[in-house]
């Protein structure tokens, strides 16, 4: 790139790395969600203001300049468009775009995520590598630094955490284990480059003892399989294309070693006393179901962010009968299937595309490079393959995947730019008949347009998580004097456009706790008729019924609810229950009689044998 374009981008570099930064340290602890939908607020500002410079950086070069950038874009197009359809067919609408509760991996996360590969693609070259591994080595210092005060018992936020304590930032073991361990893959690359200073280098050194020692107490394998993955794939690609004559071993080698690794997570071969854990085979339950979401749901998939919602649907029988009727699974834990099943086939291999594109244009620029650049790509594809590994055994964490997307982008641009310069091209910038202060506030003027209007989306979210952790926080220590003040606040969630539909079935339940529960009922009903699928407000909806006495309605929820979850004997149990209630015997005991048929010697299929032993 020409030293115009380098001067005019180093702004947004900075802006783009420190943001991305943010995006996964930030958390918010006065908000229902703390985690995820912060770092989508976060993600979507940032996004936003990069769309300026993107957009000028179009305007300046064009988008079809050759055939690299050509390939490029119609990926990211294609999966965005594909994406976006499904999104508009999504039901209810508001899930695809924002993204399912505890998630948030709807169209506009996803849309940010692209503008970030865009924009990284446009401006990376040499000069900010440097840049970005000073910010991740930075970051990871800050993520370990965290999750050793947690280990330690010194945590200043108190957690209400099922999990493992070393949660970091990210609210979670394994999203805090896999960050920590592509940092710690950036500390090790970063050792064995020129550019870096001596001083990030040692500062390397500690972040990756900080960071293993982070992984190891988390008790999550995710961790040390993505680092592990990340420095062999580093290794063999160094041996494998300097020293020919190890070429054909270090393959053979590298692949035995992640066959046994791999076999050691599914519970076969010599390591599966350091590997194996229930919680990687149950992810075979996931992944099957969203296979079979694709396979119902072809074209434009189950819904955006929707896999939740269809999960009890496709799941096999065997799942609720190892692991209980009420447990559940919002994403497929693949990356690649989760948007497979739920965006449908077209995003899907769009996504796929994406990947590709970014390993083989990697390994061929290595193949033909030597000395800094070939080590330079090495390590950042090398870092990037250790995000993809944990991807397929994860869930697309925004705190996580912004620096997948990020990787991406920076690949591909340093190649591009490397490859301008060895070909000794400049890259010509279109003619403007507008003069210098017009060009230099084209950018800052579409940026700051595009921020003001993201925040009209911003702010009711921002406003739905303050609320609704309000109406928690009153509602879990209800009194006569806070009654008021419940309803209020439940109301405001309620009422905003942009909180989450959970959010609103959750203030509906604080309030029918609260005494208003006609206002209540008259909500939740209203929520399930805009989202049908949902198990939580059809249960919701099953127990409210029975305790007005409204049995016959209690009875359709309880169908619906059997239709949505074939699988749930206890379910068929209440079901059967109320049906007896109403003196409706015959079906009660056709309902009843289903739990013995796939639900065999187990309690559930005892009390429904006796229920219909009473019978008669």
């Amino acid at each position: 790139m020409n030293n115009g374009v380098k001067i005019k981008n180093s702004g947004g570099i900075w802006f783009l790395l420190l943001g991305i930064s943010t995006v996964t340290v930030y958390f918010k602890t006065d908000a229902e969600d703390p985690f995820n939908t912060p770092k989508l607020l976060i993600l979507m500002i940032i996004g936003s203001y990069l769309s300026g410079h993107l957009i000028n950086n179009f305007r300046l070069h064009g988008i079809w300049g050759n055939s690299k950038d050509r390939a490029v874009y119609s990926l990211s197009f294609a999966f965005l468009i594909s994406l976006l359809i499904s999104t508009l067919l999504t039901e209810p609408r508001l899930n695809g775009f924002i993204g399912d509760t505890q998630r948030r991996n709807g169209f506009l996360s996803y849309f940010m995520l692209v503008i970030i590969f865009l924009f990284a693609y446009s401006v990376f070259e040499a000069s900010q590598i440097t840049r970005l591994f000073t910010i991740a080595i930075l970051t990871g210092f800050i993520l370990s630094g965290y999750g050793i005060l947690q280990i330690n018992g010194k945590d200043f936020v108190q957690w209400v955490n099922p999990y493992n304590s070393m949660i970091s930032t990210l609210g979670n073991p394994n999203f805090a284990s896999a960050m920590l361990a592509i940092f710690s893959s950036v500390g090790f690359t970063a050792i064995f480059l020129k550019q870096v200073s001596n001083l990030m280098k040692i500062c390397s050194i500690f972040l990756i003892l900080f960071s293993i020692y982070c992984i190891l107490k988390s008790d999550s394998r995710q961790g040390l399989v993505t680092f592990f993955f990340s420095i062999l794939f580093y290794l063999t690609l160094y041996i494998y294309f300097n020293y020919k004559k190890l070429s054909i071993p270090i393959l053979f080698l590298a692949t035995g070693i992640s066959t046994t690794v791999i076999l050691g997570m599914l519970q076969k071969g010599p390591l599966v006393y350091w590997l194996y854990k229930d919680s990687v085979s149950v992810r075979g339950f996931y992944w099957r179901a969203g296979i079979k979401m694709l396979q119902d749901n072809f074209l434009t998939g189950v819904g955006v962010d929707r896999y939740g919602s269809f999960f009890k649907y496709y799941r096999e029988v065997e799942y609720p009968l190892r692991y209980g009727y009420d447990i559940t699974s919002s994403n497929a834990h693949n990356t690649v299937i989760q948007i497979f099943s739920t965006a449908g086939f077209f995003a899907g291999v769009a996504y796929v595309g994406l990947i590709a594109y970014v390993l083989f244009t990697a390994i061929g620029f290595i193949k033909n490079t030597k000395g800094e650049q070939q080590l330079i790509v090495i390590s950042l594809i090398s870092i990037w393959v250790g995000f993809q590994a944990q991807s397929i055994i994860s869930i697309d964490n925004i705190g996580v995947s912004v620096w997948g997307w990020l990787l991406s982008g920076a690949i591909l641009g340093y190649i591009k730019s490397t490859n301008l310069k060895k070909e000794n091209i400049e890259i010509k910038s279109r003619k403007i008949t507008s003069n210098k202060v017009q060009i230099n506030l084209f950018q800052p003027v579409i940026s700051t347009l595009a921020v003001l209007l993201i925040l009209v989306i911003v702010i009711p979210i921002y406003r739905s998580e303050t609320n609704s952790y309000l109406v928690k926080s009153l509602g879990n220590n209800l009194t006569e004097q806070n009654k008021g003040a419940l309803f209020n606040y439940s109301k405001k969630v309620i009422d905003n456009k942009f909180a989450d539909p959970t959010y609103k079935f959750k203030a509906a339940l604080y309030m029918y706790d609260a005494g208003y529960q006609t206002e209540s009922i008259s909500i939740i009903e209203d929520l399930e008729i805009k989202d049908p699928k949902n198990l939580d407000f059809l249960n919701g909806l099953a127990y409210i019924y029975v305790k007005q006495g409204q049995l016959q309605d209690a009875i359709k929820v309880r169908k619906l609810i059997a239709d949505n979850d074939p699988w749930n004997a206890e379910n068929y149990l209440s079901l059967g229950s109320l049906l007896v209630q109403t003196g409706d015997n015959v079906l009660a005991k056709v309902y009843l009689s289903k739990i013995a048929s796939f639900a065999p010697n187990t309690e559930v299929a005892t009390k429904s044998q006796e229920i219909i032993n009473s019978l008669g």
